[in-house]
């Protein structure tokens, strides 16, 4: 632009310096013998100095200031030339005030974005807190109990007799971890059961009703790293939720015997870089407590 806007100063200058010259060369003319200035005669004639003493006819008068000279065809080169650059300044303005809106308006959506990260940040945060919370009171429910009657699963209740298809039954200490897939349950991303999950679920309520009748049931549900940016955290204690009340109201299970919670991504088995891995991280796990 400032480029620009001295090409046209300059040009202006040259302009003037042209009209200067050609009032220069016109009042020289004037002062030519033969001149005879202011007059003219009827019907829009040339001009002439015939018939006037001591004047005789000029060669060519003031028409001869620009017939056959340069001064005309330059004058019209320079507004040519000075339409050319306003014209182009014109579009530049329009140009920039273009470029001008357009980042008003990419600012105002990244702040938009901005703002949208950080409330996602601050949700994942708190739901990260609560499934966290959850974990502590399930851990201090088990220490609660063994500080209380050192309960601890007898050899009546042994593994080998305890068995659910569908389902990898794991002893961990005095504990039974009952591990299921979650996409053999529920559909991706839902909480709804599906006829698997009833029928290895009953298998389950049929076990521990025989087996357990009076032990602590934890329900922990479980998601892989890929559902943190779509809410995990949710969709796992929903899905742990949803169990729970299956178990309830499908067996038969008190409620207070029952505890939730919901690790989401935070506990995986497997690696989470892999489908498979990812696929193994997604499981709902149910543990009897001594």
């Amino acid at each position: 632009m400032t480029q620009q806007t001295s090409a046209t100063n300059t040009l202006k200058w040259q302009l003037f310096s042209g009209l200067c010259l050609l009032a220069s060369l016109a009042i020289s003319g004037c002062q030519r013998p033969g001149y005879y200035p202011g007059v003219y005669p009827p019907n829009g004639a040339a001009p002439t100095t015939a018939g006037y003493p001591g004047y005789p006819a000029a060669a060519g008068g003031p028409s001869s200031v620009f017939a056959g000279g340069q001064a005309a065809p330059q004058l019209m080169e320079l507004q040519r030339r000075a339409q050319e650059l306003d014209n182009n300044n014109r579009q530049l303005t329009s140009q920039i005030a273009q470029v001008q809106q357009q980042a008003t308006a990419y600012r105002e959506r990244a702040d938009l974005l901005a703002r949208q990260l950080e409330d996602a940040n601050r949700q994942n945060s708190q739901l990260l807190a609560s499934s966290q919370q959850f974990a502590n009171q399930a851990r201090s429910l088990q220490a609660n109990m063994t500080a209380r009657g050192g309960a601890r699963l007898t050899a009546n209740n042994s593994m080998a007799n305890f068995q659910i298809p569908g389902a990898q039954v794991i002893p961990e200490g005095n504990a039974i971890r009952v591990r299921i897939a979650s996409d053999q349950m529920f559909a991706p991303g839902t909480v709804q059961l599906n006829p698997m999950a009833a029928s290895v679920l009953d298998n389950f309520i049929q076990v521990v009703s025989r087996q357990y009748p009076r032990q602590r049931i934890g329900i922990e549900a479980h998601t892989d790293s890929g559902s943190v940016a779509t809410g995990g955290a949710q969709l796992a204690s929903a899905q742990a939720q949803a169990v729970m009340d299956y178990l309830a109201q499908r067996g038969g299970m008190p409620m207070q015997q029952m505890t939730v919670s919901a690790p989401g991504p935070n506990v995986p088995i497997a690696d989470n870089q892999t489908p498979t891995g990812r696929a193994e991280n997604r499981r709902i796990e149910l543990v009897i407590f001594p």
